[in-house]
C-alpha cells in the first residue's frame, strides 16, 4: 500500500511562485514540518546538509525548502513570505554553500525585502550562513538593513561551517524561547 498525503496550503503556495517564471527554484521542493525554526537553504546538497545539522544540533525545522539556480529577488521574497507566515517560529536559517553563479545581493535583497514588508515583524533570531558572487555587498546591506529595520541578524560567511551556523542558530533559538517566557511570566 502506498502512503499519500494532502499537501498543506504552504506548500501548494510554494509551489506556484516557480510556475511563471523560470529563472532559477524557488519553492518547487517545500515541505511542512512539525518545527519552530524556518528553512531558507541554498542548493541540493547544500539543503540537505543544512537540514541535518539543524537537527544535529537539536533544532527543529518547520519546513523544508530550497532556492538555488540563480532565482530572481522577486522570487525569493515570495518564498520568504511563505516560509516566514507559520506561526510560533522561533528563528530562521538562511544556509547554503558557496554559489558559483547565484547573485548573493539579489537573493538576500528579496529576502530583505520581504521581511520588510511583513505585518508582524519577526522579532526572531535569523541566521545567515552563505557564500558567492557580491557576498559582501550583500552583507553590509543586511548590516545596515538590520539596524535601521530592528532586525536580529547574525551574519557568517563561507569560512564558518554550516554545522557551526546550524548549532548557533539552536542556540539563539533556544534563548529567544527563554526569553519569551520569562516575558509572559511577568505579565
Amino acid at each position: 500500500m502506498e502512503a499519500t498525503s494532502v499537501p498543506a496550503k504552504r506548500e501548494i503556495e510554494a509551489k506556484k511562485i516557480d510556475e511563471s517564471d523560470y529563472r532559477g527554484s524557488a519553492g518547487s521542493a517545500f515541505v511542512e514540518m512539525d518545527g519552530d525554526i524556518a528553512i531558507m537553504a541554498s542548493g541540493g546538497g547544500a539543503s540537505l546538509l543544512v537540514m541535518d545539522s539543524l537537527i544535529a544540533a537539536g533544532g527543529k525545522p518547520a519546513n523544508y525548502t530550497e532556492y538555488s539556480g540563480n532565482p530572481s529577488r522577486e522570487k525569493v521574497e515570495k518564498l520568504t513570505k511563505v516560509v516566514l507566515s507559520k506561526g510560533g517560529l522561533t528563528g530562521c536559517l538562511v544556509a547554503g554553500a558557496v554559489a558559483n553563479f547565484t547573485d548573493i545581493y539579489e537573493t538576500l535583497s528579496g529576502f530583505a525585502q520581504a521581511l520588510k514588508s511583513m505585518k508582524n515583524k519577526p522579532m526572531y533570531p535569523i541566521v545567515v550562513r552563505r557564500g558567492g558572487p557580491r557576498q559582501s555587498e550583500a552583507y553590509k546591506m543586511l548590516a545596515n538593513f538590520a539596524k535601521k529595520e530592528g532586525f536580529d541578524i547574525h551574519l557568517f560567511g563561507p569560512e564558518t561551517p554550516i554545522s557551526v551556523a546550524a548549532r548557533e542558530m539552536v542556540r539563539l533559538s533556544n534563548q529567544f524561547k527563554t526569553n519569551n517566557s520569562k516575558l509572559k511570566t511577568k505579565k
